[in-house]
């Protein structure tokens, strides 16, 4: 008995301390109810189920909002995250032993929601509706559609560019649009800068123009500065490219959006094989801004340059999979290697990931190897975000996440990242971030040149 009050006791405080707003935090609203199917369970009681809103981005689990349903099914809660973003939403069952349902939900600052679930739901999925929740279906749909019609010019082998331009600069429209439609909500935000990406190597003109209409209050912005950059180089050159960055620079309104563009200089350098001139980038970064996290990053850009380039030999790895399996890069010498570094319910790769699948399935599965790693130690998390999706490959858990060896060993620190390797074992190019599109063109080009 004095162990359950204890634990009770500690339950109440940890829910109190995660419920207290700081000034750096926002607050969102969640009222709704949770029924059973009458022929379930016909006693009208839904009394019991608790509805948890947790923020599972890092090693430890915070808890940003909780509530249990009344008789009625009804509840209500405040739900306060340390930022705007997409977290988790769970339905569990009235031991708390058991998670019933889950869904992904915007938490803004000022934003109301309403969830209504009747359980079970069999595979059905569920929504939380309010702006903010329609702006993220929205989102998501256009993404589900545009992937939808790749994987079908895939599948045909299609090669008529002129059919898959159009596509594209379909989808991207109609993301960048979503912004008139909701604006200033969190997924049109995302959407806006997602379109970018669609349009970066078909119209980069437009993309460089578009990124300079950005605000600095995107969570994407320093992605946008990424984007333009490529897209200019392309255009007119690095010089014209890095000019562009410093109207970035300028325009940043905090530390860790000026040292994320600064980054994006040192990525140039490296990119374009100036050693000398990114070390002294990073040397610049680190020292102009030394609390952020772009700071440790730039010792390992360091790092990189002087172990990681293009065409230097790829430090051997030996890896255990999920599936048990002893797995090394030397073993796979013979054909190319996709090593990629991601974490289960990280936007960005979740976006990529249909397109990542389609790319898949166009190569046969003897002439490429995807050997993909999660950075986050939790077993649980990847078995969800596998659950009901296709990731198909090789797939590893780093331990210690971020600062595991198999992680380190590559200097990856912004995910989603990819490293290809060419059947000789050599470094063909890095991809950090949305840099998606510049993987898909080099493992192309790799593949038509082999044997």
């Amino acid at each position: 008995m004095v162990l359950r009050r204890g634990m009770l006791l500690f339950f109440i405080v940890t829910l109190w301390i995660g419920c207290q707003r700081t000034p750096d935090t926002i607050q969102g609203y969640v009222e709704g109810r949770i029924t059973v199917r009458s022929d379930i369970d016909a006693t009208g009681d839904y009394s019991g189920f608790r509805v948890l809103v947790a923020d599972a981005n890092g090693r430890d689990i915070d808890t940003l909002g909780t509530a249990t349903t009344g008789q009625d099914g009804r509840f209500q809660m405040t739900v306060t995250a340390p930022e705007r973003g997409i977290y988790p939403l769970m339905v569990w069952g009235r031991q708390g032993q058991q998670r019933l349902a889950s869904t992904d939900y915007v938490v803004a600052d000022g934003d109301s929601a309403t969830l209504e679930v009747e359980l079970p739901l069999n595979g059905r999925r569920f929504f939380v509706r309010s702006p903010e929740n329609a702006a993220l279906s929205a989102y998501r749909n256009t993404m589900a559609q545009h992937r939808r019609g790749l994987v079908k010019r895939l599948q045909a082998d299609a090669r008529d560019s002129t059919a898959m331009s159009r596509g594209i600069r379909q989808t991207s429209s109609t993301l960048w649009n979503l912004q008139d439609t909701f604006p200033g909500a969190f997924a049109s935000q995302l959407a806006a800068t997602e379109s970018l990406s669609l349009l970066s190597g078909w119209n980069d003109s437009l993309v460089v123009a578009r990124a300079q209409t950005i605000e600095p209050t995107n969570p994407r912005f320093v992605e946008a500065a990424q984007l333009a950059y490529r897209a200019s180089t392309r255009l007119h050159g690095q010089d014209a490219a890095l000019e562009l960055l410093n109207t970035f620079q300028q325009r940043a309104q905090t530390n860790e959006q000026r040292a994320g563009v600064q980054a994006t200089r040192v990525r140039a350098f490296i990119d374009s094989l100036q050693s000398e001139a990114a070390l002294a980038a990073a040397q610049r970064l680190k020292n102009e801004y030394p609390n952020t996290d772009w700071a440790e990053w730039a010792d390992r850009a360091t790092y990189e340059v002087n172990n990681l380039l293009p065409g230097t030999e790829a430090p051997n790895l030996t890896v255990t999979t999920i599936a048990g399996d002893t797995l090394s890069l030397q073993s796979l010498r013979g054909r190319p290697v996709v090593l990629e570094y991601y974490r289960p319910g990280n936007d960005l790769f979740g976006r990529q990931l249909g397109t990542r699948n389609a790319l898949y399935r166009a190569t046969r599965p003897d002439s490429v190897a995807f050997v993909s790693i999660s950075v986050e130690p939790d077993t649980l998390l990847h078995e969800a975000f596998t659950e009901n999706r296709s990731f198909p490959g090789h797939h590893v858990i780093a331990p210690k996440g971020l600062d595991d060896p198999l992680a380190t060993t590559y200097n990856v620190a912004t995910l989603p990242s990819r490293v290809l390797i060419d059947e000789e074992g050599a470094i063909v190019g890095r991809y950090s971030g949305a840099a998606f599109l510049g993987f898909q063109e080099d493992l192309t080009q790799l593949l038509e040149s082999g044997p």
